[in-house]
């Protein structure tokens, strides 16, 4: 699985990608454990679509690891 910091816009880097994952402490480097899952973006062209670590989409959004998930 990959390796990506935060300012890649990509999956495994995403607040609603529901890869497993693990965030340095620092919430810069994403390790996904996972090669791909589901968006669960609210309303996004992609919810419930099996994503890869490494895509992207124009509604990427920032994962804040204050998010309780």
């Amino acid at each position: 699985m990959g390796s990506w910091n935060r300012d890649q816009q990509v999956c495994a880097s995403c607040r609603y990608w529901s890869g497993k994952r693990e965030i340095d402490f620092t919430g810069s480097h994403f390790y996904a454990n996972e090669p791909a899952a589901s968006c669960q973006k609210p309303f996004g062209p992609f919810r419930g679509v099996e994503m890869g670590e490494g895509s992207y989409c124009p509604k990427w959004e920032t994962y804040d690891n204050s998010n309780n998930y």
